[in-house]
């Protein structure tokens, strides 16, 4: 648990987190720079926003919005869903790969 007095709220949302915040997986409160950091935005942090998963030439190189028109919490939860549904971006590139390599 968290003491939700101690900081301004998650360190890359800025959403409050809440003191009984326990993450989806159940590991330890996820922290950044010292900060606590909902384990959604750390995934979100790391892999990119759901727009960049979804349709990344849109989003990123036409529309230069990365979390698809979504806040980054709401984008940081579907990535999170995101990689529940697909596995690890390298599982989904082992997938991609061999997908590929069959249809040779």
């Amino acid at each position: 648990m968290i003491d939700p007095m101690s900081h301004d709220g998650c360190a890359l949302c800025g959403e409050p987190v809440e003191p009984d915040y326990v993450p989806p997986n159940g590991a330890d409160q996820a922290r950044c720079n010292g900060r606590p950091a909902h384990n959604e935005c750390m995934v979100r942090e790391a892999l990119g926003g759901i727009g960049h998963l979804e349709d990344h030439a849109h989003w990123c190189g036409q529309m230069g919005d990365p979390d698809g028109g979504r806040t980054y919490r709401e984008s940081a939860r579907e990535v999170m869903a995101w990689v529940q549904r697909h596995g690890t971006v390298s599982e989904v590139a082992d997938a991609v790969a061999d997908r590929d390599a069959c249809s040779r």
